[in-house]
Order: C-alpha cells, then structure tokens, then sequence
C-alpha cells in the first residue's frame, strides 16, 4: 500500500481511508516512515504549517458525581485536588484577557459534574458576549451533557463550540466508566449538531483498548462530522482507579496522529493532553501533523510551560495564528 498515493487520492476528493488500512498504521513497521511522511504531506497540502493554541479555564473543578475512572473529579478519585463552583465571570474574563495575549485562538471552559445548573448556563451566558466582543477568541464550552434548552441559549450567547469527548470505545466503556455509558455521550454530540453549534470532541488513548477498536472509534467520530478532534493519551493521575496505568510508548502515539491525520485530513486535530509525558522525543514529529495544541495547563494536571512550548513551536518554523 502506497500511503502517498493515498494522500493524494484523498486530497483529490477521489476517496477516503478505510478502516483497514487506517488499522494498517498501527500495525505499520518497514514502511512506517513512508507513511509519516505522507501524513506530514497530507496536513501541509492542507494548512500548510500552521499552529492555533488554545488555552483551557477550569472554571468549575472537583464537584462531580460520574465516576470516570481517569478522572481526578471524579467521585471515584482519591486524589487531593482544590474543589470550587464557578468562578465568577471578573476571573473568567480575566483569564480570556491571559489566553489572548498569549496568542490563543480558542479560549476553553471546562466545568465539572454531570451537567451545568440554570444558573451556572445563566452566567456563562453573560460573559460569552463580553469575551466575543472584546477579544474576538472563538469560545468551546465543555459542561457534560448539556441539554436542549441549554444549547438555544448557549447559542443565542454566541458559543463557537461545544466540547464533548466520546473518550474511549464503546466495548471498553463499561470498564472506565459506569454512571453514563458510550451513547449517552453520542446522543449530546447529536445535540449539539441539531443546534448547529460546531462539535469538538475526541478521545483519550491507553485505557485499555485495543487497536481494532481505537479504529472504529475514530470512525464513529468521524461519522458524527467534529470540527476539531482533539487526542489525549492517558495521565494516569494518583488516587484515579487508572493510576500507574501506563501501556503507551511514543512511537504508537505517533502512529495513532498519523492514524487521525488520514481519517480526518480537513478538521482540525488537536494534539492535547499527555503530549508532553508520553511522546518524548518524537513530539516535535506531532506538533508537524496537526492544527492545533493547548498551551498551558490542563484541568487538574500541570502543562509544559507556555514559554518554553511558545519557544518550542517558533523553533520548528510553526505559525502560530495570532501571533
């Protein structure tokens, strides 16, 4: 298989990946830098060397009664982490102001639970214009399993995006999570696409799955038409049940980009949390692949810090929108 005769094909709008061959990546090994470099080709035929930065606000942390098994909030967690409602919007706008002057394009919200309250929907919706107006960032709320009514009034508000990770494959669901399920989460993504919001969602990788089904994973997303896909690969946070979990190497996170760059060559795909723990020295060989990183910190777990990472994307020739 010629993987950049593919590219072009896909390119060409003649055809797109199929699963097998997607699994093919993973499997890949004398041929393997070959399809690298098709994938490298592939997303600068596209964006060229372009780089957006998003900047995350975990604007509600801790209080949360899902039991995901990854998660430091989560009810399951024995990891000692600060716990608070929703900061109020002066604290919201101030870290807007931060993420813009670090050159973010996206500013992400994050609150913990199930679901955001009236109220808490009521707030957000007061700071979403101001943030807008004042400093033009494309706003991605992430709030569990936001419902209908929450939507229309999200919309009204202004939000760009709503964010809402499938997180791991249906088969292997049960084993990570057991107060929602895999459909659960897919029935919020058809939400949000009836509201005509743009969805972002992906997964986190290593928590057990296996190739075959990370393959139809990323299908099913695709079928469910993201515009941005962000990947994590596993923190296996002290106190978590996935604690000291750790069946990643940096070569298979690089397959996997390579992987989600070919299934979704037009969409923006993110490389996001885990990035700077997992992929060592190959992470410059990412950031060639994709659209768009976080800079910064995570929800509860420390990022790289953002002027080292800004250095770092500057010295592999990145262009960093709004910079």
């Amino acid at each position: 298989m010629n993987y950049m005769t593919l590219a072009q094909d896909i390119l060409a709008g003649n055809r797109e990946i199929t699963e097998e061959e997607a699994l093919n990546i993973l499997h890949s090994k004398k041929d393997w830098w070959s399809i690298f470099a098709a994938a490298v080709y592939l997303k600068n035929q596209v964006t060229q060397n372009s780089l957006r930065l998003n900047v995350l606000l975990s604007a509600k942390q801790g209080i949360c009664n899902e039991d995901c098994g990854y998660c430091a909030q989560s009810r399951r967690s024995k990891e000692k982490i600060e716990k608070y409602g929703l900061v109020p919007n002066a604290v919201i706008l101030k870290k807007a102001i931060l993420a813009k002057k670090n050159h973010a394009s996206v500013f992400c919200i994050a609150l913990s639970g199930t679901k955001p309250s009236k109220r808490e929907v009521n707030q957000l919706c007061e700071i979403i214009p101001t943030i807008k107006n004042r400093l033009g960032l494309e706003i991605c709320l992430s709030a569990g399993f936001v419902d209908d009514k929450q939507l229309a009034q999200l919309k009204s508000a202004g939000i760009d995006r709503i964010n809402h990770n499938l997180n791991t494959p249906r088969e292997n669901y049960c084993k990570i999570a057991t107060t929602h399920n895999y459909d659960d989460r897919c029935a919020t993504l058809e939400r949000v696409n009836e509201h005509q919001i743009d969805v972002c969602s992906g997964f986190i990788c290593g928590m057990g799955e296996t190739d075959e089904e990370l393959v139809e994973l990323a299908f099913d997303l695709k079928s469910r038409n993201p515009f941005s896909i962000p990947v994590n690969f596993l923190l296996a946070i002290e106190g978590t049940p996935l604690e000291g979990k750790n069946e990643l190497t940096p070569l298979k996170c690089l397959k996997i980009m390579v992987m989600m760059r070919f299934i979704f060559p037009n969409k923006e795909l993110r490389l996001s949390a885990g990035r700077e723990k997992h992929f060592d020295f190959l992470q410059p060989m990412a950031l060639l692949l994709v659209n768009s990183t976080f800079l910064g910190d995570y929800l509860t777990e420390e990022g790289e810090n953002k002027n080292v990472d800004l250095d770092f994307f500057k010295n592999l020739a990145l262009n960093i929108e709004n910079y």
